[in-house]
């Protein structure tokens, strides 16, 4: 039953697109059929084939690297965490710094460059979308919603705002390969979280070519290349952005979930029990129906989503209540959570264009919200799909 509600949940989730559409008449159908089937054929390969062990021998290469950072982290921090002991800043933030540092030098070497240019123009033509959007929604999965605006800093101050508001729901579909490993330590199974890189991808390109639907127009996009003088330069530039991004995630979570508890505790002085997360959850409920979850488990996942959506992933990833679902619920969960659908994002894009594009920051504060409501249903098809499939 929980697969024919989510099946039906795709469909419905594909007519709230249309019904927040802004250019009906030009739809381009052909492209939206192509992504919508290639969700489900993208996800049936990496779950029921062979391609599931390929996901699997990635996984273990990712957690090998992350597991690399702790000789640094520990000569730097060593004592400030008994053995045995885990603290999410150093534990789980930290490694971050390391994997940003093997972009930077997967960028020098033009290896990045080459992986999203081929990627991204080759999606740009087989679905007729805008080759900026579809470069920016692949660069997403290497650099996160703020960094990858970088790549194609060049092309944005010109671009559509169907163009613009694309870059901005896929910022906030994705998550980014550096930030993989704070959410493995909190409890998500690697296998999903690479799964959900490459399946948001396409699962983007439905909802936007319907709401705001761009098209194709050729391939001279070139990636920006502001790598170092030398691959150490580059490494270490990145390697400080990251730390950045770990004090930025840190300071998130600190001011989200204070917040939230603050929120909590003061409901409770009227009625005992009820949060922030029960009453936003109400909205999530229905949603939480489409996307195939069971019964029992409904109001756990409408709270979660929820948390996502006032906060951010990290915090929602950290409830006690993901840990209680049951491994197929768990599995959608994880595609559902893995982006940066929350509040928080659009202030974030607002400041990324602010210093990339300037001129699109009113296109860009006007479309936000809008966003972030068509990424979030984005993640949770997303996660449908996957239901679907197990």
């Amino acid at each position: 039953m929980e697969k024919i509600f989510a099946l039906i949940g795709v469909f419905v989730f594909v007519g709230l697109g249309y019904l927040m559409s802004v250019d009906k008449k030009n739809i381009n159908w052909k492209s939206v059929g192509i992504a919508f089937a290639g969700q489900f054929i993208l996800a049936l390969l990496l779950i029921k084939t062979p391609l599931w062990e390929t996901v699997g021998v990635m996984s273990n290469a990712v957690s090998w690297l992350i597991a690399q950072s702790g000789e640094g982290i520990n000569f730097v921090f060593g004592g400030l965490v008994p053995e045995g002991g885990y603290t999410m800043f150093i534990n789980a933030l930290l490694p971050i710094v390391f994997i940003s540092a093997l972009m930077g030098l997967m960028f020098h070497f033009g290896i990045l460059q080459a992986i999203i240019g081929f990627i991204g123009k080759t999606l740009a033509k087989f679905l007729d979308v805008d080759t900026l959007v579809a470069v920016n929604n692949v660069t997403n999965m290497f650099f996160g919603q703020s960094d990858s605006l970088f790549v194609t800093k060049s092309y944005l101050p010109k671009a559509s705002d169907s163009a613009i508001f694309a870059t901005l729901v896929g910022g906030m579909t994705s998550i980014s390969v550096t930030v993989i490993g704070l959410y493995a330590s909190m409890g998500a199974d690697m296998n999903w979280i690479i799964i959900s890189l490459p399946l948001t991808v396409i699962s983007t390109f439905v909802l936007t070519q319907i709401v705001m639907p761009t098209k194709y127009q050729g391939d001279k996009i070139e990636i920006e290349n502001d790598k170092g003088v030398n691959a150490i330069e580059t490494m270490m530039k990145y390697a400080t952005t990251g730390f950045q991004g770990v004090i930025g995630i840190s300071v998130a979570l600190m001011v989200f979930i204070s917040i939230v508890a603050m929120i909590n505790n003061f409901l409770g002085l009227f009625i005992d029990g009820m949060t922030l997360q029960k009453i936003i959850g109400v909205v999530f409920y229905p949603l939480s129906v489409l996307m195939g979850v069971s019964g029992d488990e409904l109001g756990m996942v409408s709270q979660i989503l929820a948390t996502k959506f006032i906060t951010n992933e990290a915090v929602a990833f950290g409830m006690p209540e993901f840990m209680m679902l049951s491994a197929n619920c768990k599995a959608m969960m994880t595609i559902a959570l893995c982006g940066f659908a929350g509040i928080g994002s659009i202030g974030i894009l607002i400041g990324s264009y602010q210093a990339i594009a300037p001129n699109k920051v009113k296109v860009v504060a006007r479309i936000g919200f809008k966003a972030l409501v068509v990424a979030t249903l984005v993640n949770i098809m997303t996660a449908a799909v996957v239901g679907i499939i197990l």
